[in-house]
């Protein structure tokens, strides 16, 4: 069995910057063929943050396409830079010499649940499937003691710990142990709520930057699970969340936010996250960003 691949970096409009994501395309006379175990090794090989398994529909009309998440260790509900990744692959035409791109595409359908996609300018813009959730316990950080910080849910499956740091001097300190959850006191997801206990746990550290001339809100931040990511759109996402929730006054506004994200990696990532917040309850979250193909090919099974 031989599948085609594409990897775009994604969260910049620069190759070799931002995020790397593999797009494996899976025709629909060889879905039941690939096993869950055969989709596993492959994201291994490819040693990703995250790889994407794309299923070509029966009919080429429709407007939807079925995506897997894996990690190199685990299928992943959802996250976000594959989630963005896919969408510009979808719906920016064709270049020359190559068959990507189907514009009439509308949802990407996800482990979490449907993702809306359209073109937003240069780049992609997508409703992610959100069910917010912040957690009674909270954290502890080596790097600030006595600071009580949040631990939030995304989705079910997509936690992460939100670290504020005062300055980008300390952000620069950061180091994967600081973030590692074997290497923390932190217990893992025996401490998040129950019925939340499962999938991926990270931490996310972030510094304020202030306003941009646009009236978004600007932050840098790095996330770090079993490793360092580049770009995070889940857990930017969820920070997203996390602040307007924090800002929000009274009645329905939505908070606009830039992270960028991936700069002591030397992979900078620049992600949009807009949040719609009433009554104290996210209603809608949309998660935003540019892509650009890096490679094609073909892989063996």
């Amino acid at each position: 069995m031989k599948l085609d691949f594409t990897t775009l970096d994604v969260f910049t409009a620069e190759r070799y910057q931002g995020n790397p994501l593999s797009i494996i395309r899976v025709p629909a006379n060889l879905k039941s063929s690939l096993s869950q175990e055969q989709k596993q090794i492959i994201a291994k090989e490819f040693n990703l943050s995250e790889i994407v398994f794309l299923h070509l529909p029966t009919d080429p009309n429709s407007v939807e396409r079925n995506i897997d998440i894996f990690t190199s260790y685990a299928e992943v509900p959802f996250a976000g830079h594959p989630a963005v990744g896919t969408s510009f692959f979808l719906l920016n035409p064709p270049e020359a010499g190559r068959t990507i791109g189907d514009e009439n595409v509308r949802t990407l359908i996800t482990k979490a649940g449907p993702i809306s996609i359209t073109p937003n300018g240069e780049g992609v813009k997508a409703i992610i499937p959100q069910n917010f959730h912040r957690h009674t316990k909270s954290y502890t950080s080596p790097l600030i003691p006595g600071v009580e910080n949040p631990i939030c849910s995304i989705v079910k499956g997509m936690s992460f710990i939100y670290v504020e740091l005062p300055d980008l001097a300390m952000l620069a300190k950061v180091t994967a142990q600081d973030g590692n959850l074997e290497s923390n006191p932190y217990t893992g997801c025996n401490d998040l709520d129950e019925g939340w206990r499962e999938g991926l746990v990270g931490t996310m550290y972030f510094v304020d930057q202030g306003l941009d001339a646009n009236g978004e809100r600007k932050y840098r931040t790095r996330m770090i699970a079993s490793r360092e990511d580049p770009g995070t759109g889940s857990a930017s996402s969820g920070l997203g969340c996390y602040l307007a929730l924090r800002n929000w006054g009274h009645g329905r506004r939505t908070e606009k936010f830039r992270f960028t994200q991936g700069v002591e990696m030397g992979r900078r990532n620049e992600i949009a996250v807009e949040v719609e917040v009433e009554e104290g309850v996210v209603k809608e979250v949309l998660l935003g960003g540019e892509a650009v193909v890096v490679m094609e090919g073909s892989l063996e099974i």
